[in-house]
């Protein structure tokens, strides 16, 4: 064995340069085997950070959509907010109605607010009920009813009668039971 390593030594002595290139070369080929595998697991890494970067752009590129939805969104609060009615303002309440009937022409001849129900669990808002009676003529007595409907106030309406106030003149009648939503 010991005659192996003085070859090995002569050749060293005698062809150092060669030594040294096939000493550089197995080194390279090493390091190319050892970066071959570190390239696949960063161009992995690579593929879902470009995923993910994609992801983002297209997050940021509706962001400006989302950004005009919430303030739609906040601003549609806002308005109902608004137009919430509040149960012991009792003029303005009834006003909402009187304006209505002055804009369709129709006749209120009853308008009464009730009592809230006892049992509304609503953390945000209460139930405020009223029963009405409108006259007029049958366009008036509809746009009063679609005035009520599409108006900024949030009516829900729980029963109606429509019938004619006299059976030989073109005198409508509609009762209605309904509530708007109010503040607590």
């Amino acid at each position: 064995m010991s005659a192996t390593w003085a070859n090995v030594l002569v050749l060293l002595r005698r062809w150092p340069l060669c030594v040294a290139s096939a000493a550089i070369t197995l080194a390279c080929a090493i390091g190319v085997w050892f970066l071959r595998g570190q390239i696949t697991d960063l161009q992995a890494v690579h593929a879902e950070r470009s995923r993910d970067g994609e992801a983002m752009l297209a997050t940021l590129v509706g962001g400006s959509t989302q950004r005009a939805e919430l303030q739609s969104a906040r601003e549609a609060a806002r308005r109902i907010e608004e137009n919430l009615v509040v149960e012991a303002n009792l003029a303005e309440n009834l006003w909402y109605f009187y304006k209505l009937e002055e804009q369709t022409k129709a006749r209120l001849p009853e308008l009464h607010q009730l009592n809230s129900p006892p049992g509304d669990k609503s953390p945000l808002y209460r139930r405020v009920p009223y029963t009405l009676r409108v006259s007029g003529t049958y366009l008036q007595v509809a746009s009063f009813l679609l005035a009520l409907e599409t108006g900024p106030r949030l009516v829900k309406i729980n029963g109606f009668n429509y019938s004619r106030a006299d059976p030989t003149g073109s005198v409508m009648a509609l009762d209605l039971n309904l509530e708007l939503l109010g503040k607590k």
